[in-house]
């Protein structure tokens, strides 16, 4: 299997090989969108690790990196949406809205069933 800089060298060709494919019109943006998908799971995995090493509950780690994540991707899309550096006619906006609304709903359901379990209110 290699070691992991063999391994790590690999990993930068290829996304280098990559990228000028793309640069040359050879790799469709469909497939550059599924490959960012791809590098950031990758990255997410890879930090967690790194900062679990160190840390008594890994699982609490994820959670906190995903919603932090998370908060900064709600955060800078509206943010170019509001300074109309985004379109407002991208045809993914309407899905984006409905998983937002459904994101909304599923964390106040969480949150109100922690604090029954807790017996907070």
């Amino acid at each position: 299997m290699g070691s992991l800089a063999e391994q790590v060298l690999t990993l930068n060709s290829t996304l280098e090989a990559i990228e000028v494919r793309f640069s040359e019109g050879e790799v469709p943006l469909e497939g550059l969108e599924a490959l960012k998908s791809s590098v950031d799971d990758f990255r997410l995995r890879v930090w967690g690790v790194l900062a679990a090493a160190g840390a008594d509950d890994y699982r609490a780690f994820q959670e906190r990196f995903r919603i932090r994540r998370a908060k900064e991707i709600c955060r800078d899309v509206g943010s170019d949406l509001r300074a109309g550096k985004m379109s407002g006619a991208h045809s993914e906006l309407p899905d984006l809205a409905e998983a937002a609304g459904l994101l909304s709903r599923s964390i106040n359901l969480a949150r109100r069933q922690s604090a029954v379990e807790g017996g907070g209110a």
